[in-house]
């Protein structure tokens, strides 16, 4: 397997120069337009981002073999033409001297990447499009990483955070909620500690929390007259109207009949 000489750079695409070896230099000197430098240590290092100084040159640790990407201002702001993202702005104003550089781990794709560079085993044009197709893989690597880095930490999603989901989830559909195994799989909780935290939430179980829903929701709906005792019913979930009077009057003590002829009475 050809591997290609210890030192080398190439130009990837006007403003984006992938460079690779013990020793980077960045920037040519006079370039003032050059601030992006993505750098990768083999062994120990990290990937990271600094304003490259025009002929700065950057030794590796312990002959570690490294590789940067030094990306001119014209061709970053080719790059994030239209992209008005947290990321891209970050990076607009880090071109600006807003902030300082950033320090990641090299992934597994980026750690391949300068493998790939360091071993690439073709040559002439076979070996230019390799080496540039490695250098956007860099490039995306460390891009990928700073928004990532940009974003707030997500909330803690608490046990009560996920039983108060539930019970949204329930009410969506209470005329066919779902089953208890597929509820607690929704919200990331065993059916025990569902059910369980339920009773201790809410004060009632989840199948009684469903009828209490239903119940309130069938007396707005008589009682506003937007529908009939049995349409209300059918709007809950119940197919058997028997079973749904009972229900009604173990809630609100009151048969639904008597409800809405109540509801209807005038003052």
């Amino acid at each position: 397997m050809r591997t290609v000489d210890p030192s080398g750079a190439i130009e990837v695409r006007p403003g984006l120069v992938l460079e690779w070896g013990p020793t980077l230099t960045g920037p040519a000197p006079g370039d003032t337009a050059a601030f992006l430098w993505c750098r990768l240590e083999r062994e120990g290092g990290a990937m990271s981002l600094h304003r490259a100084r025009p002929g700065e040159a950057c030794e590796a640790r312990d002959g570690c073999f490294q590789a940067a990407v030094t990306l001119t201002a014209d061709a970053l702001e080719v790059m994030l033409e239209g992209d008005v993202s947290a990321g891209a702005v970050a990076l607009r104003r880090f071109a600006a001297g807003a902030h300082d550089g950033f320090a990641m781990e090299p992934t597994p794709r980026a750690r391949l990447a300068l493998e790939s560079i360091r071993r690439c085993p073709f040559a002439g044009g076979c070996r230019l499009m390799a080496l540039s197709a490695r250098g956007h893989d860099l490039l995306v690597e460390f891009l990928t990483a700073w928004t990532a880095a940009l974003q707030p930490a997500a909330p803690t999603v608490g046990p009560g955070d996920r039983l108060r989901l539930a019970a949204e989830i329930l009410e969506r559909d209470l005329e066919h909620p779902p089953s208890l195994e597929r509820l607690a799989a929704e919200v990331g909780l065993s059916e025990t500690t569902l059910k369980r935290g339920f009773r201790r939430e809410f004060q009632t179980s989840v199948f009684g929390y469903v009828r209490t829903r239903r119940m309130e929701k069938a007396r707005r709906l008589i009682e506003t007259g937007a529908a009939t005792v049995l349409e209300a019913a059918t709007l809950v979930g119940y197919n058997n109207p028997s079973h749904f009077a009972a229900a009604f009057r173990q809630q609100f003590g009151v048969n639904p009949k008597a409800f809405q002829l109540g509801a209807r009475r005038p003052d």
